[in-house]
């Protein structure tokens, strides 16, 4: 049944889908710390430590264009819960090669990490792909608004809890607790009650290529030419350039660096809870929301270009979170409105395969550009681009007047 006071929490389904992402991104988090901090004290290298982030991106960007080709012939349910299960072998491997402090151990350590990477970068494609299936469409934002603020709570708890953990914790207890969390990440998956046509069918029909229907699908194509832009301001964000601007704009110590971070996430939990409580009103005019976002993201990008004082700084990082997270979240919910069923899982694959690349390049080119010319006018100029990126949202009529219509039918099973 469809209706507007369906309450999300109320539905088992997405309660379950819920705990499984919590539990995927808990680990996923904790993981990536552990490991981290393991490889830094076997190499005793900044390069080997940072190696790691470098392997996972790449296996993911391959995975992707894997992935992107072949995924909408099979079951998310199954694919979700098969990711599970299997990253949680992967993880007990992990845990087993770093003990192994040779040439021959650290060749098998970024083997695992590889193919633990590679087997992730199935779980996002179909986790975006199932939820329609299991909530009406009134509730697309909120739960996405709810998923996302789960997931921003724990990045910014991952992080730290990770250090203390890998201090008073032994080693293989940690594997062990990442392990089984994604094991019970899978259980949660398996449990879920949701209908999904004919794989069969899905898999003898004819279908353009998913990167084809990225270009294709006016809404999709207008989305990721607003996030192609977005990429080049979207690196001035990155910890490097965040450092670079508290001490060379703000004059200040590094402490700075970490309040402009913590500022932000702030900001995007209370962006997440926003909208996750005023969905309603966001659904109605959502093009207009996804381009005013940026409109914004363009004004305060700007004022903190120009800023001096280290506090307004860290104010506007914390006012540019909920703008960031209203854009974010109301473009998944279109999305999943506006792709069919049987592509959702394809096409999202075939973007990121697209964006995550991108966006890695973007990060390096402006690096060099703050260096060429200067940070403040790196970030003026990302001000500008978040600008542009919004003209798309206003300029393109599918997606300013995008509306989200009545199910004919419940897209609900229990």
């Amino acid at each position: 049944m469809v209706s507007n006071s369906y309450q999300l929490w109320k539905q088992p389904n997405f309660l379950k889908l819920w705990s499984s992402q919590t539990l995927n991104s808990f680990a996923e988090i904790l993981l990536r710390v552990v490991v981290m901090l393991e490889v830094y004290r076997l190499t005793n290298s900044v390069l080997g430590a940072a190696s790691v982030f470098a392997f996972m991106s790449l296996s993911s960007f391959i995975s992707s264009l894997i992935v992107s080709r072949i995924i909408d012939n099979y079951s998310m349910k199954k694919i979700l819960f098969s990711v599970g299960w299997l990253r949680g072998i992967l993880v007990i491997a992990i845990g087993g090669f770093i003990y192994i402090e040779n040439t021959v151990g650290l060749t098998l350590l970024f083997l695992a990490i590889s193919l633990y990477s590679f087997a992730g970068a199935w779980y996002q494609p179909a986790r975006f792909a199932i939820l329609p299936l299991i909530i009406p469409r009134e509730q697309y934002i909120k739960a996405n608004g709810t998923l996302v603020m789960i997931q921003q709570l724990l990045m910014v708890a991952g992080w730290g809890l990770g250090g203390v953990l890998a201090a008073f914790i032994w080693y293989p207890i940690i594997i062990s607790v990442i392990a089984v969390a994604y094991v019970v990440s899978g259980l949660f998956v398996y449990l879920i009650k949701v209908e999904e046509k004919n794989l069969s069918v899905k898999k003898n029909t004819k279908r353009i290529p998913a990167w084809k229907e990225v270009w294709r699908i006016p809404v999709v194509r207008g989305i990721t030419m607003m996030e192609t832009i977005e990429g080049i301001s979207n690196a001035i964000w990155t910890s490097a350039l965040l450092l670079a601007f508290a001490t060379v704009v703000l004059n200040a110590g590094e402490e700075w660096w970490g309040f402009l971070n913590a500022g932000y996430f702030v900001g995007a939990i209370l962006g997440s809870i926003i909208v996750t409580f005023n969905a309603k009103i966001l659904e109605n005019k959502i093009g207009i929301m996804i381009g005013l976002s940026g409109v914004s993201m363009g004004v305060l990008t700007i004022i903190f270009s120009f800023t001096t004082v280290p506090i307004i700084a860290v104010l506007l990082c914390v006012l540019m979170g909920p703008m960031y997270q209203a854009r974010d979240i109301c473009q998944v919910a279109l999305l999943q409105d506006a792709i069919p069923e049987e592509r959702r899982a394809g096409i999202m694959a075939a973007r990121s395969a697209f964006l995550t690349p991108w966006n890695g390049i973007m990060v390096l080119i402006v690096g060099f550009a703050a260096d060429v010319f200067s940070v403040q006018m790196v970030y003026l100029i990302a001000g500008i681009l978040y600008f542009m990126g919004s003209l798309l949202a206003f300029q393109q009529t599918s997606l300013r007047n995008y509306e989200f219509k009545d199910s004919e039918k419940s897209k609900m099973t229990t």
